[in-house]
């Protein structure tokens, strides 16, 4: 009998353990880093909160292998040093797949997109080529590949570069006058559109689109990199992907 009481037992706080272990796996924290200077990707609200179509992603994106979602603020240019530094599990903030970034980290796409002029409202410089920037100021977030894009540019044709840290700050320089355009992408546009009726235009549309992607360390292609690449499937196929464009003013046919 007494054996029986202590099998019993064993078996008890084997469940107890089990049980444990499994509340532990829910309440486990996907983190994930990201530059919140870039709406409607992600953007920070008066109160600090981070916010975008990003963040709602992300959030949609854990639960699908039982995760919570958490975004870690990290400076843009320290994006894919911080995921590999281990401060994050994945990179989520509106980055583009780039080659070199792909021999860097792992990733997954669940975005096309592209890059785009902006420009005051009637265009008052003529700007419809990238070339015709020649002689003006052209405003930029600092540290990416819009930046590598224009000093190349600017080598070539010669105009003044400006860099600002985040993507409203570049923006704001063409509504303030002291730029005539900023290379940015169409969602930016869209979100600035909105802020801003009647204040800027698009003066010239990229015929390339670019793709959004979330990167993951190569190491975790097996676990955290097919979690992810799984989940974005499901979100797109159930449709959360569209209904976050659509709350964004994204156009949708960007997430399909």
């Amino acid at each position: 009998m007494r054996k029986l009481v202590i099998s019993l037992s064993l078996l008890g706080a084997a469940a107890a353990l089990f049980a444990a272990a499994g509340s532990a796996r829910q309440a486990a924290t996907f983190k994930y880093c990201t530059d919140p200077t870039f709406p409607p990707m992600e953007y920070a609200t008066s109160s600090g909160k981070i916010v975008g179509f990003d963040v709602d992603m992300a959030a949609k994106l854990a639960p699908t292998w039982g995760d919570t979602a958490s975004p870690l603020k990290t400076a843009f240019p320290g994006l894919i040093p911080a995921l590999n530094a281990k401060k994050c599990d994945a990179v989520i903030s509106g980055i583009f797949i780039t080659p070199d970034r792909k021999k860097q980290a792992g990733v997954v796409s669940y975005m096309k997109t592209h890059r785009v002029l902006i420009v005051k409202a009637g265009n008052p410089k003529g700007v419809h080529s990238p070339n015709q920037l020649k002689g003006l100021t052209v405003a930029v977030q600092a540290g990416t590949k819009y930046e590598e894009y224009l000093k190349a540019l600017k080598a070539k044709i010669g105009f003044t570069l400006q860099s600002y840290p985040g993507d409203t700050d570049a923006v704001a320089q063409v509504l303030l006058g002291r730029a005539d355009a900023v290379l940015t992408q169409d969602t930016s546009f869209a979100y600035q559109a909105k802020q801003h009726p009647g204040k800027i235009a698009i003066g010239f549309t990229f015929a390339a689109s670019d793709q959004f992607g979330i990167y993951y360390r190569k190491g975790d292609a097996a676990t955290v990199g097919m979690q992810i690449s799984d989940g974005i499937a499901q979100l797109k196929s159930n449709g959360t992907l569209v209904k976050i464009a659509t709350k964004y003013k994204i156009p949708v046919t960007t997430v399909k």
